[in-house]
């Protein structure tokens, strides 16, 4: 006996002999094929019970989620999915449990099993492998003996299964999340049918969801539907298409329901448990499982972490530091590296809950540490203190919090005034707001319904703020303190944001993105005298205030007179006659800069800048001169502030770690620190529950909640989500509560553990069923690993042998390249010729062999294109709508349009982005005047290109579209067609067009929330839902998914422009 399984054994003794209580939360049943037991999941396991109810046995008893099960039509196996190498993957095992699973499939794609094939020799499953640039997932079957898995249709698909007599497969087309409610759509999961002939019908017209087909009998299928109120189990005819409600539940939807291989019983779930049903009407029935009680897991973790620090607050002696570690506030000592060698720094836990406390800053004076915490259900403003300040923050036995605000409404983003008096913040919104220190006497400087980024003034009369108007443009202002009249600082149409001071009160700094569309740190001097100094003038400025700082010998007058003027502080004279203009750009490195910050003699700029890639720390002279490069190897640093001295730069890295550099780029010593945290499981779920509620009670776009009612959402969703046992089963569930908003661009994602399997992929397809020797190569993607001149694969080679590994009927391919992209993976290879050779093959990523399927797609289009429109037009497609995919548009445009009498523009399976105007002010160029060179006969009407901001397209053109057509890409469509710039081809696109941003959640997950709103100029119609409609409607037919050498839609497009083609093209209306 392994090792392994005696430790699943004696793991299985122990469940049985543990007390029972009934499961929360059972997922996914799955009937045995004579419906007298259920297996399903629970602690991320697989269990079995009776379908009559009653103890649970445990099958698996892994770390990792088993989701998903399947049984073989004999009942002896069970399939399910697994992430036990960091990817969902299929395993088998037996089930009864007598034996450890074995592993199927090996990709880092997820791959869920659906079915059995009829004879009972392989698993049918659907997974993300690049075959498409469709969205939807393709149907593959693996051998039980092991083995490459096959296409297993020409159609992508998922919740496919194979009829009674195994000659018919039922399957579902669409692109909806599961976990939504309400969705009408050309994008609904829809059922269809693989006739024996391999012709697929659709079986339903409706435009909601209908999802998860069982067989009943060889007519009759149980499938999940949205034509009642709620999700509710029906049975379909696949004849007539006729259908007869089985279920009535109607406070929430019914989810993943499976026939058994008898149709005997139909099992699901619904709420938070597994209900039963038999297909004749009878009664539906929860089912009561017993468990043990205990967990496999911990539910309360301790660990000792040295990453992962959030909020770096430098104390203003610069001998300890502040920063939040799983939502907890903790402070660490920080000691010269000399010192570390004799002692590690101490690390204090200041605060214990299990809500989250963010945004630490130290009083002026470093007694108290101001934070924001949502322990009492919203965020609000709080103060801590070393309960013995004697003792300090290290030594300290107690530290009491004192909670400055009270309101309902959210308040965050608290500073320090520079005299430690008064505290500003963000009330609600974006309304910023004084009180004093105490948290009296609150009072609100402006009203804002977006959040502002701001800073108070050296000096503390004024702030500095950022904030969007309407428009979404995001302008820095200059108001008082004490409130009052507001002046517009920036007054550029593009965003300027991050406003900081110059300590010296000189100078407002910002990051503006008014040139070369990239963000830059601009700077306006505050007074018309230091905008007029010359480099010569502040030279001088700097040397003489150097003097009288280096002093070498003082009295003690003296040194009392310069605690006093340190004391003092700066004052800030503003000259607002013409401040505007007096903006300048300080930095233009390749990319963005951001988090502007100058030292405190003004001599030098802080900031970070990406001109390689990689986002590091740099600083230029005050008048953007003398770049210097402060770390090194892409640090992502974040949270940086300067000591007080102005020589040390602080700073967490992209992993969490603090660093510190000297300004003159040397660097600096280690900050070690050392926190001991404890994550209460539920307590943590919890407070994840009710921050994701708050964030889009307080955020999404539409305040009637898309007619959901959403306090009592909450209240459906909450226990579920508590006592759900796995954090995947958590995940679903607050996904769920989601979907009720029936919206777009939303969701919640927990923190991802990216440690998993990689798979190499090298760019080509094989054919197993052609059998070996090897495995036959079927598909090279051209430019792929595959094609590289020292490899040189071809269609009818074989792969022999892979990282010295022979390849055999029972060898899956994708297991020999597991963990191999970019490594030099040795191959024996088979020419079609019968010459045997070998090479060196480097795999590329998943994501890399996407684009070259992508890329491939996109060559076919423009064949097709040539070939339909006898050579009268071009062909574009547009990947995202993001300004990498346009520069490609600009750059391919001549060379599609060359010669061509009319363009057709491609947005299907188009993700978005936001470029749609940039794409509108290529092709809607009003002409207004046209060009004639001498000796052109040409005749054609021109205009200089070299006059015009983007490169033009006035010839006519016709858009196509799709159900995949997704957010910015449906507002493209909408415009194409609302403008009347030519038809618009294909499907309606899938009515997803909300802006969005993220939230981050404690435990280091985020949720998406819709925040703005789009509506079609004229009608007012809401694109959320409403997707664009073409004026020429063509579906896609199944069998051009993955077989890319016919489209009917582009065909449609291209007909469509020829018959609307005025008799002179080339100088149109456009």
């Amino acid at each position: 006996m392994t090792r392994y399984s005696l430790i699943v054994l004696t793991v299985l003794a122990l469940a049985a002999s543990a007390a029972a209580v009934e499961a929360p939360l059972p997922r996914h049943p799955a009937p045995s094929p004579d419906g007298s037991m259920i297996a399903f999941s629970w602690q991320g396991d697989l269990w079995t019970v009776p379908s009559a109810g009653g103890t649970a046995r445990r099958l698996t008893a892994h770390p990792a989620a088993e989701r998903f099960p399947v049984w073989s039509r004999d009942g002896r196996l069970i399939a399910f999915a697994s992430d036990r190498h960091g990817n969902s993957d299929v395993f088998v095992m037996p089930a009864d449990g007598s034996a450890a699973p074995t592993r199927l499939t090996f990709a880092d794609r997820s791959d869920t099993p659906l079915d059995f094939t009829p004879d009972g020799t392989a698993v049918l499953f659907c997974s993300g492998r690049s075959v498409s640039v469709r969205w939807m997932p393709a149907l593959w079957t693996v051998p039980l003996s092991g083995g490459t898995p096959v296409l297993a249709q020409s159609s992508l698909g998922d919740s496919a299964a194979f009829s009674p007599d195994g000659r018919t497969m039922v399957f579902t087309r669409g692109a909806t999340k599961w976990t939504r409610h309400g969705y009408r759509g050309t994008a609904s999961r829809t059922p269809w049918v693989r006739e024996p002939d391999g012709t697929y019908r659709q079986l339903s017209d409706f435009a909601g969801d209908e999802d998860h087909p069982s067989w009943i009998n060889g007519d009759t299928i149980a499938l999940l539907s949205a034509r009642s109120e709620r999700k509710n189990i029906f049975l379909m005819d696949v004849v007539t298409g006729d259908t007869r409600q089985l279920t009535h539940h109607d406070v929430t939807d019914v989810r993943f329901p499976r026939a058994s291989a008898d149709g005997s019983l139909i099992a699901y779930e619904y709420q938070d448990g597994i209900w039963t049903i038999s297909p004749d009407g009878a009664q539906p029935r929860r089912l009561s499982i017993d468990v043990p009680a205990d967990y496999l897991s911990d539910r309360v973790i301790r660990t000792t972490k040295n990453d992962d620090a959030e909020d770096l607050a430098v104390h203003p002696d610069g001998e300890l530091a502040a920063f939040i570690v799983e939502g907890d506030l903790f402070v660490t000592e920080l000691m010269a590296k000399d010192d570390q060698e004799i002692a590690s720094p101490q690390t204090v836990r200041i605060t214990d809950t299990p809500e989250r406390e963010t945004e630490p800053r130290w009083s002026p004076d470093g007694k108290i540490l101001l934070f924001t915490s949502s322990r009492t259900g919203n965020n609000d403003l709080w103060t801590v203190h070393p309960a013995d300040e004697d003792l300090g923050w290290i030594e300290a036995f107690d530290f009491p919090v004192d909670q400055l605000t009270t309101d309902p409404a959210e308040d965050t983003g608290g500073r320090w005034s520079p005299d430690g008096s008064s505290i500003a913040f963000i009330h609600g919104k974006g309304n910023l707001m004084v009180m004093d220190s105490d948290g009296n006497n609150a009072r609100t400087v402006f009203e804002h319904w977006s959040p502002s980024d701001f800073s108070w003034s050296p000096d503390g009369r004024w702030f500095a703020y950022s904030t969007v108007d309407a428009h979404y443009n995001a302008e820095v202002w200059v108001i008082p303190s004490a409130g009052g009249k507001a002046y517009n600082v920036s007054r550029h149409p593009d965003d300027d944001v991050q406003p900081r001071w110059s300590p010296d009160g000189r100078r407002l700094l910002w990051v503006s993105k008014r040139h070369a569309d990239t963000m830059d740190v601009w700077g306006a001097w505050l007074t018309r005298e230091n905008d007029q100094r010359t480099n010569a003038g502040w030279l001088k400025l700097f040397n003489d205030k150097g003097k009288k700082d280096g002093k070498e010998e003082e009295s003690e007058e003296d040194e009392a007179d310069d605690e006093e003027k340190a004391a003092e502080l700066p004052e800030v004279l503003i000259d607002f006659d013409q401040l505007w203009r007096r903006a300048t750009r300080i930095t233009g490195e390749t990319g963005d800069e951001y988090g502007p910050l100058a030292t405190p003699d003004g001599k030098r700029i802080l900031f970070t800048a990406s001109p390689d890639g990689k986002t590091d720390l740099y600083s230029v002279r005050f008048n953007g001169e003398d770049l210097k490069r402060l770390t090194e190897d892409g640090t992502s640093p974040s949270n940086v502030q300067l000591s007080k001295d102005g020589k040390t730069v602080y700073y967490l890295n992209s992993k969490g770690k603090a660093g510190r550099v000297g300004i003159d780029g040397k660097k600096g010593d280690p900050m070690p620190y050392s926190a001991r945290v404890t994550i209460d499981v539920e307590a943590q779920r919890a407070a994840v529950f009710n921050e994701t509620w708050r964030a889009l009670n307080e955020w999404f776009y539409d305040p009637a909640f898309h007619g959901a009612d959403w306090p009592a959402k909450a209240e459906i969703y909450r226990p579920w989500a508590l006592n759900a046992s796995h954090n995947l089963d958590f995940t679903d569930v607050l996904n769920l509560m989601l979907g009720e908003l029936n919206a777009s661009h939303m969701g919640y994602r927990p923190k991802r553990d990216n440690s998993g399997e990689k798979t190499g992929w090298i760019g080509a397809t094989f054919d197993p069923a052609a059998g070996g020797p090897g495995i036959l190569i079927e598909e090279v993607l051209e430019d792929s690993p595959a094609t590289h001149t020292t490899v040189n694969l071809k269609p009818g080679d074989r792969l022999l042998a892979v990282d010295r590994q022979e390849i055999t009927e029972n060898t899956n391919v994708f297991s020999l390249f597991v963990n191999s992209a970019d490594r030099r993976i040795p191959a024996r290879i088979l020419g079609s010729d019968g010459t045997e050779r070998t090479a060196v093959i480097i795999p590329t990523t998943a994501r890399r062999q996407s684009n070259l399927r992508y890329d491939t797609w996109v060559r076919q289009r423009r064949q097709l294109t040539e070939e339909y429109s006898d050579g009268r037009l071009g062909y574009l497609h547009i990947h995202s709508m993001d300004i990498p995919s346009f520069e490609d548009f600009e750059r391919d445009l001549q060379a599609a349009g060359e010669g061509k009498e009319g363009l057709v523009i491609d947005v299907r399976s188009n993700g978005g982005g936001w470029t749609t105007d940039y794409l509108l002010a290529t092709l809607m160029v009003q002409r207004h005047a046209f060009t004639v060179p001498r000796d052109d006969i040409s005749g054609i009407k021109a205009y200089p290109q070299s006059r015009l901001p983007l490169a033009a397209w006035t010839r006519p053109a016709v858009t196509v579209c799709n159900e995949d057509s997704y957010s910015n890409a449906e507002i493209f469509s909408h415009a194409f067609k609302t403008l009347d710039r030519g038809p618009l081809v294909g499907q309606t696109t899938f009515g997803a067009v909300i802006s969005t941003g993220a939230h981050g959640l404690p435990g280091g997950g985020y949720v998406r929330i819709p925040l703005r709103g789009w509506y079609v100029a004229g009608s007012a119609m809401n694109m959320e839902n409403n997707g664009a409609v073409p004026d020429v409607i063509v579906a896609q037919e199944p069998t051009e998914d993955i077989d890319a050498t016919k489209d009917t839609q582009l065909r449609t497009a291209v007909e469509t422009l020829l018959e609307q083609m005025p008799s002179d093209p080339r100088n149109g209306a456009w």
